[in-house]
């Protein structure tokens, strides 16, 4: 019962979330919508109580520290530099801030579950987890989640980075390099941290945490039952 009200809340989240990102031009108010939906992603693994579900959660949930730290970092730089976080305001910085931009698009495609990006194999399993719990209305969901992640970052890209340069925006220039570098070590992360998934880095890192919570989660249900 329990974990079934995890994997409902979760998909409420997780499409909840997205839908209310989709008609922002606030910047940070749309990432942080964003964050909603991307723990529905985690909560919906860990929900499905599966080792592949559980995997899928917890590895979401590191992928989703480093891309989600990485768009709101873009997102202070373009604040930075232009002083507003209307994206309506912005448009054609790719050109005034390239590190910025390149990092962002990074991170945009990351959360939005595009391959090779660390997001997309996290995603890809816990769809694959809700096909293998024969849960295939939830693997949909999930599915079409990321499906309007992309929508909106895409205006994100459209509006701040692509298009005409706003002409108020003319003298601005890039961020300062302690700036650029964390940006361009998290973007390296949001392919690096794929490796996770070999079956050696796997055993030491994911592996013990799933045990873990598939353990607590088990004695929690003992004790469930023994209450009752």
């Amino acid at each position: 019962m329990i974990m079934q009200i995890l994997m409902i809340l979760g998909c409420l989240s997780m499409i909840i979330g997205v839908l209310l990102a989709l008609y922002q031009w606030d910047y940070k108010r749309l990432l942080a919508y964003h964050s909603i939906s991307q723990v529905g992603y985690i909560i919906l693994g860990i929900g499905l109580g599966t080792p592949l579900g559980i995997l899928g959660g917890l590895f979401h949930l590191i992928n989703h520290s480093i891309f989600k730290s990485l768009l709101f970092l873009t997102s202070g730089a373009v604040e930075y530099t232009t002083g507003t976080r209307d994206l309506r305001k912005m448009g054609g910085l790719k050109d005034k801030m390239p590190v910025t931009a390149f990092s962002s698009f990074i991170a945009s495609m990351s959360i939005s579950g595009i391959p090779p990006f660390n997001g997309f194999w996290s995603k890809l399993i816990i769809i694959l987890a809700c096909i293998q719990a024969g849960k295939f209305w939830l693997g949909f969901i999930a599915v079409i989640g990321s499906v309007l992640t992309l929508a909106s970052f895409l205006k994100v890209q459209k509006y701040a980075f692509f298009g005409k340069l706003n002409p108020e925006n003319n003298n601005i220039k890039e961020v300062p390099i302690s700036m650029q570098s964390a940006m361009v070590i998290l973007s390296i992360l949001c392919i690096v941290t794929s490796l996770l998934l070999l079956p050696q880095v796997k055993e030491i890192f994911l592996n013990p945490a799933v045990e873990v919570i598939k353990n607590g989660m088990e004695y929690g249900r003992i004790v469930l039952e023994n209450v009752k």
